[in-house]
């Protein structure tokens, strides 16, 4: 949030229409169409492809994964036509997402995905894990890609009506009990219902591909479960601090300040949160109701055709200004949430909730 001198008027009603379109967002996730008219927005053109996005000042990837990631600098944006490569990974990281939220099956594969998985990114990996807990719901997949030497963790986002009651169940819960860090309670439930089968999963895949990335995704509520998860699992499993990306997209507010930090310390460096245009799940739940907070670093699609705003990283509950917070909540639409460079498909996106 912008936590400038006379901002708090703009906070409070941003926050108050967030309270007041809720339902609105709700219903509108099963609603189709276009995406709204961009806005926009000052170009800055630069050529420093050499540079790599720094959390807090720190080099983002490490070893072998410099190569795989996106050489960005914090605080500028990007013509679409400068970062093809960037939107390759957002495209491939959210077919995963996707998967995971069509509620794949080990047993059958890909085949009840649709159009997420007919691209080589998803269709070329193998399966190792799915599940599909009913309590706490929680859904999701591991797979492994060879050709991109990666291990993906995808958690579903919400597609069941079930899930709604968990996205809303915002009351604070501990974190880490004791410790005064409170986390959304819908999304620590989900997560800690399978976290634990998970990483022993990733454990032994970690052992058998020793040179393997491994990448934690989601979308939606899928984005939160994936950061809460990957920190989780990043602070109990050897070696996996030093492997590990996350890449989410729309996820909401997963925590506090606190929380935010500790994520920042251990995975800031290591995290891409993807926003489109004028997502409203991203400025869910609203700070009216719950002191929640955004972890870095945000990459900001401003329209529809990809150009990037690589967020600044803020301490506390601060959001930088320039990014996805600029966008009043009356401006948001629930199409942005269904339009992350043209995925999820439509097959997806227009596909009936299950129960």
């Amino acid at each position: 949030m912008d936590h400038q001198p006379g901002s708090c008027p703009r906070m409070w009603n941003r926050d108050l229409a967030a309270v007041l379109n809720f339902k609105h967002i709700v219903d509108g996730l099963h609603e189709t169409g276009e995406a709204p008219r961009r806005f926009v927005r000052v170009k800055i053109l630069l050529n420093e492809s050499s540079l790599v996005v720094a959390a807090a000042g720190a080099v983002v990837a490490r070893g072998q994964l410099q190569q795989q990631l996106p050489s960005l600098v914090s605080g500028q944006t990007y013509a679409a036509d400068e970062v093809r490569h960037v939107h390759a990974l957002v495209r491939r990281y959210m077919r995963y997402a996707t998967a995971a939220t069509s509620f794949v099956e080990l047993s059958t594969g890909w085949a009840g995905c649709g159009l997420a998985c007919q691209g080589p990114d998803v269709r070329n990996a193998i399966l190792n894990m799915t599940w599909h807990v009913d309590a706490p719901l929680s859904d999701g997949l591991v797979a492994v890609h060879h050709e991109s030497k990666e291990i993906v963790v995808a958690w579903a986002g919400t597609h069941r009506y079930r899930a709604l009651l968990l996205d809303m169940a915002v009351f604070p819960q501990p974190y880490i009990p004791g410790t005064g860090i409170n986390v959304h309670g819908g999304f620590l439930a989900s997560v800690r219902g399978a976290v634990a089968r998970v990483g022993q999963h990733l454990e032994r895949l970690m052992g058998d591909y020793p040179e393997y990335a491994v990448v934690f995704t989601g979308h939606s509520k899928g984005g939160a479960e994936a950061a809460l998860s990957a920190l989780d699992l990043v602070r109990s499993i050897a070696g996996l601090r030093g492997r590990i990306r996350v890449w989410t997209f729309g996820g909401p507010r997963a925590g506090d300040a606190q929380f935010a930090a500790l994520y920042n310390q251990h995975l800031g460096n290591a995290t891409y949160r993807v926003v489109s245009f004028a997502d409203p799940v991203v400025a869910m739940p609203p700070r009216l109701l719950v002191d929640f907070c955004h972890h870095n670093l945000e990459l900001w699609l401003m329209n529809a055709e990809g150009d990037i705003y690589v967020g600044r990283s803020y301490a506390g509950c601060s959001e930088d200004p320039r990014a996805s917070s600029s966008v009043d909540f009356y401006e948001r639409s629930i199409q942005w949430h269904k339009n992350y460079l043209g995925l999820p498909p439509a097959d997806h996106a227009q596909a009936a909730f299950s129960w």
